[in-house]
Order: C-alpha cells, then sequence, then structure tokens
C-alpha cells in the first residue's frame, strides 16, 4: 500500500539566523559552563592535591625535624626514662601491684624485730577494693558515682595480737609508718597488766595498686647479702676461745636511756616526743609544725642519776636513778624524712650534764644539709653522732 503526500499543502516557515546578541548569549554561556567544569573538576581537585600534599610535607617535615631534635637529645631522654623508671619503682615500692600474705608476715616480724613487741598471733582479713574517687586536672573532686577502672586499690587487713610496754607499741606503728611500703593503722585496743605491760589488740591495712595486667606476683624473700656465713664452724667476728670474750662479742647493743622523735608535719602523732626508757609517766609531747626549744639537765654522781626535761607545756623531773651501761649515759634520736618544704617541725635541745659521765646523743634518718635535730646550748660532756640506721 502506497500513501501519498501532498507537498502543495505543507508550509514550511523559513529559517533565520542568530542574531548578534544571542550569538554572545550562547558563547557565554558555553564558556560559562566550560569554566564550570573546568574549575570544579579539573582545575579544583588538583589544587586538593596539591595542598594536601604540601601539608603532608609540612607534616613530615616537622616530624623529621622532631626526629633530630630528639635524636640531638638522644642521651638526655635516655637520662629521663631511667628518671622516669626510677620514680615508678619508688611508688611501685609504696605502693605494690599486689600485696601477698608472706611479705605482710615478714614485715611484720621486721616491725616486731625492731621494736621489740612480742606478737602473739597473726590473721587475716580477705582483701577488699577500696573506694575511689575521680579528681580531673582542675582539682574538683567529682561527686558523681563512679566505678573505678582496672587497676583499683585493694586494702589487706591484718589483725595481731601482741604484747609489750608503752615504748614498743609506739615504735612498732613508727615502723610501720616510716616504712617505704604503705601502711597504716585501722584500730587499736590496749590493755595495761599489774606488771606494767601492755596486751592489745590491733588492725594493720597493707593498700596495694592491683592490675590485671601484672597479675599476682609470688612473694619472693630476698637474703640480706651481710647475714650469715659459708660454714658453720667458721670464726666470726670477735670469735674467742673464751667463754667470757664470746659473752662480750655477742652482748646485745645497750638500751638508750631517752628517746626523742621527730615526725613529718603530716604525721598524725606529735611531732617531737620526748620521753625516759625506764620512767612511766615521762612523756613530753610538742605538736607544732615549727622549730621548738626543750631543755634538759641531768645530775648527780656516783652512780645515782636524775634527770629533767621542759618541752613544750610538759616539765618532767625524774627521781628515778638513771641507769649507767658501758660509761655512758644515752639518748637515741630517731627522724622522719621533711615531706616538702612546708615540713618545718624541728628540735633545739639545749643541755646541761652535771655529771661526770659522757652524754651520748645518737641521731638516725636526719638529713645534714637540713636537720630537724640540733643542739643548743651544752654544759659538760655531750656527744653527738650521726647514723643511717
Amino acid at each position: 500500500m502506497k500513501m501519498k503526500v501532498n507537498l502543495s499543502n505543507l508550509r514550511l516557515k523559513p529559517q533565520r539566523g542568530l542574531t548578534t546578541r544571542e550569538f554572545i548569549m550562547l558563547a557565554l554561556l558555553v564558556v560559562a559552563l566550560e569554566g564550570y567544569f573546568l574549575v570544579n573538576y579539573i582545575l579544583a581537585p588538583a589544587y586538593d592535591d596539591y595542598a594536601s600534599a604540601v601539608r603532608e610535607l609540612q607534616e613530615r617535615q616537622q616530624a623529621l625535624d622532631d626526629i633530630k631534635r630528639d635524636y640531638a637529645r638522644r642521651n638526655e631522654i635516655e637520662a629521663e626514662i631511667k628518671d622516669a623508671e626510677g620514680k615508678l619503682a619508688v611508688i611501685q615500692a609504696q605502693l605494690p601491684p599486689y600485696v601477698s600474705q608472706e611479705e605482710a608476715v615478714f614485715s611484720l616480724k621486721d616491725y616486731s624485730d625492731r621494736s621489740g613487741l612480742s606478737i602473739k598471733s597473726i590473721s587475716f582479713v580477705n582483701a577488699g577494693e577500696l573506694p575511689l574517687s575521680v579528681v580531673p586536672a582542675g582539682g574538683t573532686e567529682d561527686k558523681a558515682p563512679f566505678t573505678a577502672p582496672v587497676p583499683v586499690l585493694v586494702e589487706q587487713q591484718v589483725t595481731i595480737n601482741f604484747m609489750g610496754d608503752y615504748r614498743q607499741v609506739y615504735d612498732f606503728l613508727s615502723n610501720v609508718e616510716i616504712n617505704s611500703r604503705k601502711g597504716s593503722l585501722k584500730s587499736i585496743t590496749l590493755q595495761k597488766n599489774d606488771d606494767g605491760t601492755l596486751n592489745g589488740v590491733m588492725t594493720l591495712s597493707f593498700p596495694s595498686y592491683w592490675d590485671e595486667y601484672e597479675g599476682r606476683k609470688p612473694f619472693v624473700m630476698t637474703p640480706e647479702s651481710e647475714s650469715g656465713k659459708a660454714s658453720l664452724f667458721d670464726e666470726y667476728t670477735g670469735y674467742s676461745t673464751s667463754g667470757q670474750a664470746r659473752s662480750e662479742a655477742l652482748k646485745p647493743a645497750p638500751r638508750p636511756d631517752f628517746y626523742i622523735t621527730l615526725n613529718s608535719y603530716l604525721n598524725n602523732s606529735a611531732k617531737v616526743f620526748m620521753m625516759n626508757y625506764y620512767n612511766a609517766g615521762s612523756e613530753a609531747i610538742e605538736d607544732r609544725n615549727e622549730t621548738v626549744t626543750a631543755q634538759m639537765t641531768l645530775d648527780g654522781a656516783d652512780g645515782k642519776y636524775t634527770f629533767s626535761y621542759k618541752l613544750g607545756a610538759y616539765d618532767i623531773v625524774g627521781d628515778t636513778p638513771t641507769e649507767i651501761k658501758d660509761g655512758k649515759i644515752r639518748m637515741e634520736v630517731l627522724v622522719q624524712p621533711r615531706r616538702s618544704d612546708e615540713d618545718r617541725v624541728g628540735l633545739v635541745l639545749d643541755i646541761t650534764n652535771n655529771t661526770g659521765v659522757p652524754f651520748e646523743i645518737t641521731v638516725k634518718g636526719d638529713d645534714p644539709s637540713n636537720p630537724r635535730f640540733m643542739t643548743g646550748r651544752t654544759v659538760g660532756n655531750v656527744m653527738v653522732i650521726q647514723a643511717n640506721g
């Protein structure tokens, strides 16, 4: 089938050309489109890549400069690392990752040996977590509920039954407090016997900084290198075939007649404590964070000696003769180290020795460059010995 079209019926409108204005508008549109695509899809990505490359180059150059600077001071950095490791070791010595019962027992035995306090029994309370609070850099404590992360503080409580005198109890607790391993007294009860001795029960706390990554390390007892000898039959220092000479060599050091303790200003006990070992009720204390003065007088002759001293509001007179051992009257001064520049506890002791017997003062633990203990005006034979122990 053929279709016939009558071309005479079609009327075509003649085409006409673009005007100059339309041509310019069209050209501007084309240029704008090309510019848009050129900027957004070619130039902008290229510039971003360039800027990123410049930043990366600067960062790497900064890292290279840091490496060069650190390398130049590598010896100083190694020293800083060793110093940090030393400080960490000190902190871990005070607050270990774990306190074993064996270690607590050996610590208590050491305190007992030093003080002379007799420990009758030891019992342990199950260790428990101590409450923690968050203290941010600003120093304000966060009062919101806080769940302690790992690691946490863990407290091991130890209860001991003991027997001794007041001086021994005081020395025992002083050893607990000044020891590098942190410990504290939770509670204590005392009962005085007819003979003047004390029976009591105390509970001590040994905290640790429990870290699950450290784990429970077994207690290892390190023997002292200077104790013991290779053979039981070797002669020891001071050995003699004479029974009397052996007795003299093995005789314990004489106990001091007088004690003074000078504690840190942070110590809850008296800052200055003074007493005569052989006279009950001879305690004198001063609790100010400053250097105070005291006066002491020794009188007598021919084996009968008396004493008096004044410290703060205390004026102590001893009518009971002081024991003379090895031809000397002795005093021991136990000093806690200063914790900061704010620690100003100290004592200046004026001494009048009217006896013909030397008065020997042994000072333990004091800092020669900034001492807590000093002698003031002295009369008679007075000797001061600085000891490390």
